[in-house]
């Protein structure tokens, strides 16, 4: 369906055939999701709920044994540094498979072939991990100021084998390592006109940017459009009804 704005060309896809063979729209089981301020579940909690949540992954998406390897590689490390500092909500690390790596793994499925996609706000590592996870060819590198998180970033790229740096350094000040990106990527970063103005001044045209949004996003790009163009596509979440996420190009700021 295509949606006409100002300052930009829009359309809205639904799914498409690979997004289909990848998962027939899977939702979180019943009783997954707590309520915000939760205790944290215990270790116990947390290994049972992950066990259930990687055989519900391996059930819904098909991926490689080696991209598998890698990902339980990158949700062992990742509920282990969990246990020092956040790097997800404390009340959803039992669920990461459902909440976050298949989260992540619908931004990846709408990625075209790349030698470089740079990842912004990289936190615990989503979607940035994921991407690489399933295309260890290529490098994902990934922009961090919290020193803490950028270790753990380095110490998963380390032990997962894919390629790609890690920056620990703010993202006004990474306008070099965004340039040579062919796609940016964003989790839950910042609002989309903020996003834009941040990438805008080091990207070509042709970069093409795809960022995970939430319930907000028909205002954030209300907010876009009075500032920016762009051609844009809304892919709708196969898990969250009001998730999606936004791939944009031909970004150029407004002059009137």
């Amino acid at each position: 369906m295509r949606r006409d704005r100002p300052g930009g060309r829009f359309h809205e896809r639904h799914g498409d055939k690979r997004d289909d063979d990848r998962a027939a729209r899977p939702r979180p089981a019943a009783g997954t999701r707590r309520r915000s301020g939760a205790k944290s579940p215990s270790p116990v909690d947390v290994a049972a709920q992950q066990s259930e949540g990687r055989a519900w992954f391996l059930s819904h998406y098909d991926v490689s044994r080696e991209t598998m390897q890698r990902l339980d590689i990158y949700v062992r490390l990742l509920t282990e540094w969990q246990a020092r500092f956040n790097l997800v909500a404390p009340s959803t690390i039992g669920d990461v498979w459902r909440r976050h790596v298949a989260d992540a793994m619908s931004l990846e499925a709408r990625l075209p072939k790349f030698s470089q996609v740079v990842d912004l706000g990289s936190g615990g590592g989503l979607p940035a991990l994921v991407i690489a996870a399933c295309r260890p060819d290529a490098a994902v590198d990934m922009v961090e100021s919290s020193h803490k998180k950028a270790a753990f970033l380095a110490a998963a790229q380390r032990e997962m084998g894919v390629t790609g740096r890690v920056h620990p350094i703010r993202i006004e000040t990474a306008g070099a390592r965004i340039a040579r990106a062919d796609i940016v990527t964003a989790r839950a970063l910042a609002p989309l006109a903020d996003l834009l103005a941040m990438v805008a001044p080091h990207i070509s045209r042709e970069t093409r940017c795809f960022f995970a949004k939430g319930r907000s996003h028909e205002q954030e790009i209300d907010a876009a459009t009075a500032h920016w163009r762009f051609t844009m596509l809304i892919h709708r979440s196969a898990l969250e009804d009001d998730s999606v996420i936004l791939e944009l190009a031909d970004l150029a700021a407004r002059a009137d």
